[in-house]
């Protein structure tokens, strides 16, 4: 009787290692589909993040382009009209390079 009564301590003890086992296996399983869910949301979450501002980014340099381009415009407009006067600056340029 005494090895009966060992015999099925030893058996509930297999069975709790077992138990214990299976526990430990489906926690891994569900760590690491929680991990991957984690993982995947977190990569959408920044690919969306990312790509706004990319697109902000591409419109702002846009805009200053644009800006630029029609400032640079005026400016031209506006110094195209000017008068020149060459021989004040052909004299200004040989006093200041040639003559010391």
């Amino acid at each position: 009787m005494n090895q009966n009564v060992i015999e099925h301590l030893f058996d509930v003890e297999r069975e709790a290692a077992e138990l214990l086992s299976n526990a430990q296996t489906e926690y891994d399983k569900r760590l690491e589909a929680a991990h991957t869910e984690a993982d995947k949301k977190f990569k959408e979450a920044y690919e969306k993040i990312i790509n706004e501002n990319e697109s902000a980014y591409e419109k702002s340099v846009e805009m200053f382009k644009e800006e630029h381009q029609k400032e640079l415009d005026l400016f031209c407009s506006e110094v195209k009209d000017w008068p020149q006067n060459t021989q004040s600056f052909n004299e200004l340029l040989e006093k200041l390079f040639f003559k010391a």
